[in-house]
């Protein structure tokens, strides 16, 4: 689900602010996921980069009007340096991947505490754990040795003729004329920089800002998240071969949160075609992965085997391809593997009977 985002810099070193709108999901438990373009390691971990994908849950997400903000520190900041442009996803806890977009990182001052080389400096890590220290109190200035002798008190200044009072002017070591010229050189320069980035390219300077708040409209409700929106529909107590049908509906549109929430609320009413779909989104064998949800091969096989045991063949497929390969989890059962294939395969299924004659015997 696309959604739009910016960077913005914080005064401190290796702080910045990702401000994401049009992203109808609650603060809580986000996740990120960032990647860049170059590289075999081109995911983003708390360690460094890596080849796997990696989720960071930033230390402080906040919501402001229709914009998330999310803190980010320096074990993200400071990797990112010289990095032009990043593929960022954002994951709600038990939905998935509710928005990507592509956003550009802009230059910023590093903290340092992650160096070159990628890896994570564990002592800077700790000292920044730490409580900070009191300010120790400034040493007392040793007093000063005793005189042998008192000095003279000093004489009263002379009064001096009028002409006297004028100051007396001070030429500097750099010439008048090198002053001008330096101070023409920055005006021009800056001059030549604005027409250069703001009349020649306004489109960065559009790319680069912070997206604008819509107007709020006097007296208009705040907008309901995606669990929150279901969370009502299913509090009308719909029927489940309603909410199945609704469910495929936002599946259709591509709404994955929706479809999701949508057909677990069908699947725990004891719907098999619901429970069938929910298992899809935890199958590693799905491809393309649904809503962007880590593989678990054993919440997969629950839901199918749920359906399965209700006659629904293409169930029985797919709970006995996850059983013969395993994965995400899940040991492989090639013997309850090929008990699910021959009753999918007795319901004339040809996948079925495919993948039956393609075990070892």
């Amino acid at each position: 689900m696309p959604v739009r985002a910016s960077i913005v810099a914080l005064p401190e070193p290796g702080h910045a602010v990702l401000r994401v709108s049009e992203l109808d999901a609650a603060p809580e438990g986000l996740a990120l996921s960032i990647q860049r373009q170059q590289g075999p390691d081109i995911h983003l971990a708390d360690d460094g980069w890596r080849r796997t994908e990696a989720w960071l849950i930033p230390a402080q997400v906040g919501r402001k009007g229709d914009v998330l903000e999310f803190h980010l520190g320096p074990e993200i900041c400071d990797r990112l340096a010289g990095i032009a442009t990043i593929r960022l996803r954002v994951k709600e806890p038990d939905i998935g991947v509710v928005g990507t977009t592509v956003v550009a990182w802009p230059t910023m001052l590093t903290s340092g505490a992650a160096g070159s080389s990628g890896t994570y400096d564990d002592t800077v890590r700790l000292q920044r754990m730490q409580q900070p220290s009191p300010a120790a109190a400034p040493e007392p200035e040793p007093e000063p040795l005793p005189l042998p002798f008192e000095p003279p008190p000093p004489k009263s200044p002379e009064l001096r003729a009028a002409r006297d009072l004028a100051p007396v002017s001070r030429r500097s070591g750099i010439p008048s004329w090198a002053i001008v010229l330096i101070l023409l050189l920055i005006v021009g320069g800056a001059g030549y920089g604005y027409y250069y980035y703001f009349e020649l390219h306004p489109q960065d300077v559009v790319a680069t800002a912070p997206p604008p708040a819509p107007p709020a409209t006097p007296g208009e409700p705040p907008r309901k998240s995606v669990r929150d929106t279901i969370a009502d529909y299913l509090a009308t107590k719909p029927t489940p071969e309603a909410v199945l049908a609704k469910g495929r509906e936002a599946l259709k549109a591509g709404d994955m949160p929706a479809a999701f929430l949508l057909f677990r609320g069908a699947a725990e009413s004891g719907n098999p075609a619901a429970q069938l779909e929910l298992g899809t989104f935890y199958d590693p064998l799905t491809q393309p992965a649904r809503g962007g949800f880590a593989p678990e091969g054993a919440r997969a096989a629950d839901w199918y085997e749920r359906a399965a045991l209700a006659g629904v063949a293409e169930a029985q497929r797919k709970l006995g391809l996850l059983l013969a390969k395993g994965g995400a989890g899940l040991t492989a059962d090639p013997a309850k593997a090929r008990t699910w294939l021959q009753q999918a395969a007795a319901q004339n299924d040809t996948d079925a009977k495919k993948a039956l004659d393609a075990l070892p015997k």
